[in-house]
This record gives C-alpha cells, sequence and structure tokens, in this order.
C-alpha cells in the first residue's frame, strides 16, 4: 500500500496561516496609519470597560503591542495576531479542510476583501470578524449537540462579540430566530444567554455611570433626514465590497444551500437579516461599507459547502478568487510603497503634516478644534501631547468623557481650528486635505469644563421675539477668564425638528472671570429667539464659545418649546 503523498508546502495549513501572519506584520508596519486607528491607540493608552464610540475590544487588541514595539507595527501588532486567530478559527469552521478542498477554502478567503483589510488595519472589526467565526463554531455546536457545557461555550462567545462590536447583537438575534421556539425548550440555550449577559454587565456598568454615551450616539445621534443617495451608496457598497466577481456565486450558493441543515439555515438568515436591516437603516442617514464585514464570513461557509455538493464552474471561481485577490493584494502593495515612488498621494500618509505642525509648534500643546482624529495623529506621530475641543458643529467623542485635559489650563497651546475659524490673526495651515487655521494662544481657557446653569423659566409655546427672562450661572473646577488673549462668548443654541442648529451671542456677561469650585453669576437678561430659527419644536441649550467659533456642545440642560409664527 503506497503512503498518501503529502500535500504541496503551499497547501499545508500551518505554512498557508504563516504565510498570513507575515503579510500582515510587513503590511502594518509599512502601511501608514488611517486616523481611526490612534483614536483607538488612545483609547488603549486608557483601557476601560467601554469608550464612548465602542466597546473595549478594540483598545485591548490595540494595548497588546502598543507600549513594547515601535510606530505603526506596534499600533497593530494585536490586530495581526486577531486575524491569524479568524483564520485558524475559520479553518476550524470549515471542518479542517485537506488538498482540493484546502485550495478552494484558501481562494474564497483569499478574495474577501474585509479579511485583507482588519489582517493588518486596527479598528474594532477585526476582534467582529473573530467572534463572529467563535460564535459561529458556538452556535453549530450547540444546535448538534444541545448540552450545558456547549451553552456555557456559546455563551462565552456572545459576550466576545458584544465586547468587539455593538453589532454583535444582530448577528445572535439573525442567527438564533430560526430556532428560536427549539432555543426556548433548551434549558442549556437559557444558561448561555445568562453566562453572555453576565459577562456583559461590566460593560453595561461603564455605560450606567457615563450616563449611556454610545447608547445615545448610535440610537439617536445617527438620525438625518432621508436621501435617496444613502440607500444608493449602501447598494452600490454591497456590491463592491464583497466582490462583484464573485456575486453569481454567492447568489448560488444561497439558494441551493439545504434549509434542512439549521446552521445553513442560520447563515441564511444572518445574511438576510444584515443586509436588510441596514438598507432599513439607511433611512436615517448615511451606513458605513464595513458595518456589512462580518458577512464574509457566512459567505465562505455557504459558498464553500455548496461547491463541494455542486462543483461545476469551481475552476472558474478559482480563477475569479485569485483574480480578486490579485487586485487586493496589489492595493495591499500600494500602500506599502513609499511616497516618493507613487505618482499621486499616498492614502493616509498623515506623517508629512504632522511633522510640519511640530516644527511650528515645538514641544508646545496641540489642541484642535472638532477633529479627535487629527488629535490623536498628531499625538502619535509626534509624541507630544495634544487634545480637542467640540462644538456644536461636530459631535461627541471620547475625549469628552476624559478629564486629563486639565493640564492644558492657563498654558501656551496651538489652536488648529477648522477652515471657518472667523479669526484675521490665524494663520492657515494644510493638513493632508483640506485649509485649517492654526494660532498660537499664550494663556488657554480649557472653556469645556464649565457647567452652566441656566435659570428659565421657558413656556410650552414661544412666538418668534418674545422675551423670556433668563439667568445663567457657571461652575468651573478651575479659574477662568473670559477675557484672555482668545476671549469667550456665551451663547444660546436652538435645534430644531430636523436636528438643524441655530445660536446667537447673549451679552453683556457680569464677569469677566470665574473662580474655581464656585457657582458664579454669569448672565442676566432676556432671551429672545430670532426669526432664522424655524417654527415647531424647538430644544434649547446655552454654550460657551471662544471668539470667531461656534459654541461648545453640552454645557447646560436642555429645554424644550414649541415656536411658532
Amino acid at each position: 500500500m503506497h503512503p498518501r503523498p503529502r500535500p504541496p508546502v503551499y497547501l499545508r495549513p500551518a505554512y498557508l496561516l504563516l504565510g498570513w501572519a507575515l503579510l500582515n506584520l510587513l503590511q502594518a508596519g509599512l502601511t501608514p496609519l488611517d486616523p481611526d486607528e490612534t483614536y483607538y491607540w488612545m483609547y488603549a493608552g486608557d483601557l476601560a470597560w467601554g469608550y464612548f464610540d465602542h466597546p473595549p475590544a478594540v483598545a485591548l487588541t490595540v494595548a497588546l503591542g502598543r507600549d513594547w514595539l515601535p510606530g505603526a507595527l506596534g499600533l497593530r501588532l494585536g490586530t495581526v495576531l486577531v486575524s491569524a486567530a479568524t483564520m485558524t478559527g475559520l479553518y476550524y469552521l470549515l471542518d479542517r479542510p485537506r488538498g482540493h478542498r484546502l485550495l478552494l477554502a484558501t481562494s474564497l478567503v483569499f478574495a474577501q476583501p474585509f479579511l485583507h483589510v482588519y489582517g493588518f488595519i486596527a479598528t474594532p472589526d477585526g476582534p467582529l470578524l473573530l467572534f463572529t467565526v467563535l460564535y459561529l463554531l458556538g452556535l453549530r455546536r450547540f444546535l448538534r449537540t444541545p448540552s450545558w457545557g456547549n451553552g456555557l461555550l456559546w455563551g462565552l462567545t456572545m459576550a466576545g462579540l458584544l465586547y468587539a462590536k455593538y453589532h454583535g447583537v444582530l448577528l445572535i438575534a439573525f442567527t438564533v430566530l430560526p430556532h428560536l421556539w427549539y432555543l426556548l425548550r433548551r434549558p442549556a440555550a437559557w444558561g448561555a444567554v445568562l453566562l453572555g449577559a453576565l459577562l456583559y454587565v461590566p460593560h453595561l456598568y461603564w455605560q450606567y455611570v457615563h450616563d449611556w454615551p454610545s447608547f445615545r450616539y448610535h440610537l439617536g445621534g445617527r438620525d438625518d433626514p432621508y436621501q435617496l443617495k444613502y440607500t444608493v451608496q449602501y447598494l452600490l457598497n454591497q456590491l463592491l465590497i464583497f466582490s462583484p466577481f464573485l456575486l453569481y456565486y454567492y447568489g448560488r450558493a444561497f439558494w441551493r444551500s439545504s434549509p434542512v441543515d439549521g446552521f445553513v439555515r442560520s447563515c441564511r438568515w444572518l445574511v438576510v437579516g444584515l443586509l436588510l436591516f441596514f438598507l432599513v437603516m439607511t433611512s436615517k442617514g448615511g451606513t458605513e461599507a464595513q458595518w456589512t464585514a462580518l458577512l464574509s464570513v457566512p459567505l465562505v461557509y455557504l459558498t464553500y459547502y455548496e461547491l463541494l455538493r455542486h462543483p461545476g464552474g469551481r475552476a472558474t471561481l478559482l480563477r475569479l478568487c485569485w483574480l480578486t485577490g490579485g487586485v487586493l493584494l496589489l492595493a495591499r502593495l500600494l500602500l506599502m510603497a513609499p511616497r516618493e515612488w507613487l505618482p499621486f498621494q499616498k492614502p493616509f500618509d498623515h506623517a508629512p503634516w504632522v511633522e510640519r505642525l511640530h516644527e511650528i509648534a515645538g514641544d508646545e500643546p496641540v489642541i484642535v478644534e472638532n477633529s479627535y482624529r487629527l488629535a490623536s495623529l498628531y499625538e502619535f506621530y509626534s509624541g507630544r501631547p495634544a487634545w480637542t475641543f467640540t462644538d456644536v458643529a461636530y459631535r461627541n467623542n471620547q475625549y469628552g468623557l476624559w478629564t486629563r485635559d486639565s493640564v492644558f489650563q492657563g498654558r501656551a497651546v496651538w489652536l488648529l481650528g477648522q477652515g471657518n475659524w472667523k479669526n484675521a490673526a490665524a494663520r492657515e495651515f494644510h493638513p493632508q486635505r483640506g485649509t485649517m487655521r492654526l494660532q498660537r494662544v499664550e494663556d488657554f481657557q480649557v472653556a469645556w469644563r464649565v457647567e452652566l446653569l441656566p435659570e428659565l423659566e421657558l413656556p410650552a409655546e414661544l412666538a418668534a421675539g418674545d422675551s423670556v427672562a433668563l439667568t445663567v450661572r457657571a461652575y468651573t473646577p478651575y479659574p477662568i477668564d473670559l477675557d484672555s488673549e482668545l476671549s469667550l462668548d456665551l451663547f444660546a443654541i436652538a435645534w430644531d425638528e430636523r436636528g438643524e442648529k441655530d445660536y446667537w451671542e447673549l451679552g453683556p456677561l457680569e464677569t469677566t472671570t470665574l473662580p474655581p469650585n464656585d457657582t458664579t453669576l454669569l448672565y442676566r437678561g432676556v432671551l429672545a429667539i430670532p426669526d432664522t430659527v424655524p417654527a415647531g419644536e424647538v430644544e434649547l441649550t446655552f454654550g460657551l464659545g471662544y471668539r470667531g467659533m461656534p459654541p461648545l456642545r453640552g454645557q447646560s440642560e436642555v429645554y424644550g418649546c414649541y415656536l411658532y409664527r
């Protein structure tokens, strides 16, 4: 009896995994950083059970290499390791293929854009893909043998999904729905849910302590008026990001896959459910392409097993997979190429503008208006402190929850404002894109920590032009000079039903200084809503604003009324 021939080296699982990890390591070290990656690098410097935008898995992933490897490689090392673990899990999800089956599986994986992108780019989607694979492994195991041990393993993966990204709840919902009645009658399934929920309590407690910032933002902060372009962009993105060359095979696999198999049924529900969910979400605003990234896993699974059952067209599929993978590999090589070799501006190449700004600012801190991305980029590449603040022209972010910005109070800083900053003394500065304005401020006042305490009896209905008595007091943890080099003004801010804002200055102020740890009278006068605010439901807030900039966000409670003409 002749021994079974060993597969060639390039078709051995260990060597394929090693090659994938080495490619990602090389890419991680040579590719410029996306701004969001440096934002998550800031997360990793302050590990917690939660963050404004995301659960903590991405911070922990970045922390794996942050403090002992230099530059981009240190930031992305954890992502490379997570990607290797994802590939290992996917190998087991496909039942450890060998020979021609491994070639088919490898080809399908190599053609998945998201598995390439999140093999080295540090975002929450890397951990999400890993826990998608682990969750599906746990679900399949439980559906086959609904024991308590399998239930507890499944529950662990549920918690991991939710710690990776909030989208994990959709994966759980859509994969459980086709088996809901079956699972409701299994005590071990209840045990899985209970374990997952218990493990998630620390994150929920963090949300409670911080007044649910992530849920407020994701459930309410993205509600924009509907535009047809949101739906069109979403549909086009789905056609592109899963490779237009493979769409026929995905469709064929979906329709030919056996609905009798419980796990296959879960995969089918997941694909359809997630695609339809985010299609509906386009009615609330734009969507991001990576929100459906986790579908790479069930699409590979369904297509792989359909081709094993019906091998017709496999040779054509393999060629299309390697064509897609070749395009992706070429794009990866361009990202790694030195900027001098390219005839176009290199994507994400932020180091040059950071160097220019560092030459200007030296060791003095840089404070950025309305850009957590630029602030974190500057701190990462320059090694010097930077911060950001948010006014009503931008959204809240994690910097608003951190409190270590008090060190900038009263210091000389360089203030990098948006291009519309009305300040003749500021010079123009050009980051990678757009135009901003830059000024050195000798005695900077950290005003966004001031709490405004209005005394206002606002009627349920108010006509434009009516005046209401208004008193505003202010509390600050440290002394604030309102009349410093960059003076501060008090504004009223009106938000209409569409989420559009209008703001106007109130004055004169009763004081030019705010003493620390005390409540001080800031303004006494009247509030009159101008004609520029549309009729309808209106929410009023108050904020301080640096001269020439919009007022700061979130400094007072919200007052509601109905404005009529």
